[in-house]
């Protein structure tokens, strides 16, 4: 994967995560503002998504998913309060396990 292709994705996963933040704070608060950013973020970040899959990095897929999930746990520890127990720590691993397997393969793939 190309540097732009990486920064696009990372733009694109922490774009939902803010987005999410913003969903969050909505359904704490009720503030049609916070509604309004979460949706204009939701929509920005599902543009560079589209971007990131139109170039045919199918992989991209899975590794979105994967750093949002890390993302937003990281949002939900420091903003909300959130605890972890042992399986959810352990689901993380797996998840930063897959994103550096993931960027071992493509790495592999284009020397």
């Amino acid at each position: 994967m190309t540097v732009v292709s990486w920064l696009s994705l990372l733009a694109s996963s922490g774009g939902f995560a803010g987005g999410s933040y913003f969903l969050k704070r909505y359904a704490d608060l009720g503030s049609l503002a916070d509604l309004g950013c979460a949706f204009a973020i939701f929509a920005l970040s599902n543009l560079i998504y589209v971007n990131v899959l139109a170039k045919g990095l199918g992989q991209g897929a899975a590794m979105s998913s994967m750093t949002h999930l890390i993302l937003m746990t990281i949002i939900g520890i420091t903003a909300f309060g959130e605890r972890l127990n042992y399986h959810q720590v352990g689901g993380l691993m797996f998840a930063l396990c897959s994103i550096w397997l993931f960027a071992s393969s493509t790495q592999s793939v284009t020397s």
